[in-house]
């Protein structure tokens, strides 16, 4: 079942998930309060009482959008993070699936991107909040669980999260943006190259720099 639809009525539903890809690319490139409701369900080829139907509204059908695949994402990380024993697997396994999310509706991905990066205080945007810190939480606990085996140094895990974090925006907005490929290597690479920064044995390039 793809994760772009999150119908209250059938979430496996195949005319709910097709109205919910149309809308995902309207609002990804209209924006979403450019976009009405008409346009949403001409451009499916559908009803507005099938929309409202399965969405009850533009706004609900937003959140399906947003709100159930963020959380199925956040499960996904958490499963990665108290199941996998090898912590330098497990984060690669923790960018794969953010990158796995982007490749699977590159549309869904770029109107989360501009909920994220757009006005604040949306309702749409509120009802991203607490998935979004859980995203950053389990991102944070893969890098501890790096530090508890010895990988990195511990007064570099808040560094090496904020990394962590960085590559996987630039690299999602590459792939969205730039059309640079995003292929299943991608996370072991970025990870391998950053575990060379943050390698816990002393460095021969003499002291770091301290954060201010």
């Amino acid at each position: 079942m793809s994760l772009t639809t999150a119908s209250s009525k059938d979430e496996t539903n195949p005319v709910a998930r097709h109205i919910a890809r149309v809308a995902a690319r309207l609002f990804a490139t209209q924006g979403y309060d450019a976009t009405s409701v008409r346009e949403i369900v001409e451009g499916a080829g559908v009803a507005k009482p099938t929309l409202y139907y399965y969405f009850r509204s533009k706004e609900g059908l937003a959140r399906a959008l947003v709100s159930v695949p963020l959380s199925n994402l956040v499960d996904q990380l958490r499963q990665i993070v108290t199941t996998e024993k090898d912590p330098v697997h497990g984060l690669e396994r923790i960018l794969e699936a953010h990158f796995a999310f982007c490749r699977e509706d590159p549309d869904r991905s770029r109107f989360l991107y501009a909920l994220i990066f757009g006005p604040p205080g949306s309702e749409t945007a509120i009802d991203m909040d607490g998935c979004k810190d859980d995203l950053v939480r389990w991102t944070e606990v893969a890098v501890r669980r790096l530090a508890e085996a010895g990988v990195i140094r511990r007064d570099r895990v808040d560094a090496c999260t904020t990394m962590c974090r960085g590559m996987i925006v630039i690299t999602t907005l590459d792939y969205l943006y730039r059309d640079k490929p995003l292929g299943q290597d991608r996370a072991r690479v970025l990870v391998s190259d950053l575990l060379r920064g943050f390698d816990a044995r002393p460095s021969a390039l003499g002291p770091e720099p301290k954060d201010e």
